[in-house]
């Protein structure tokens, strides 16, 4: 009997504990981690949309770098090409002011050379016509005296 009140308490207490446990989970409101779990399921099954648009953007990215480099390097040989052509150009303009710039030279010296001629000549013509206005006092002197 002993046995039988014992399984009768341990009835009643495990009805009483089931009691009290179904009002608390009844009374409680739902835990917010069902709610998180959706959310991480709904998140996890929405995981390879997301991933396949940040591919994409990547992608995009990728081919937009690619594309830029392209075009920086086109642009840098061509700019390249462009200054070697002007440095020729350059080199071949230096060249031409050397040669002017020698022919000047010649040309002012041919200008002194002929200038100094002249001056010569001239200079000659006048002691000429001195020495002979000279000879011709001496000449007129000496016959004067006789």
């Amino acid at each position: 009997m002993r046995r039988a009140k014992r399984s009768a308490y341990h009835r009643a207490g495990m009805l009483c504990a089931m009691l009290i446990a179904s009002v608390m989970l009844f009374c409680y409101p739902v835990p917010s981690a069902q709610a998180g779990l959706w959310d991480w399921m709904e998140g996890i099954s929405e995981m390879p949309k997301e991933f396949n648009e940040l591919k994409g953007q990547y992608d995009q990215m990728e081919q937009s770098l690619k594309d830029s480099q392209a075009r920086y390097q086109e642009m840098t040989d061509k700019l390249n090409g462009e200054n070697d052509q002007l440095r020729k150009q350059n080199e071949e303009l230096m060249n031409r002011l050397l040669l002017l710039e020698e022919q000047e030279l010649k040309q002012k010296q041919q200008v002194n050379r002929i200038f100094l001629t002249i001056l010569t000549a001239v200079g000659l013509l006048i002691l000429y016509f001195v020495l002979t206005r000279v000879m011709r006092v001496m000449v007129w002197s000496r016959h004067r005296s006789r």
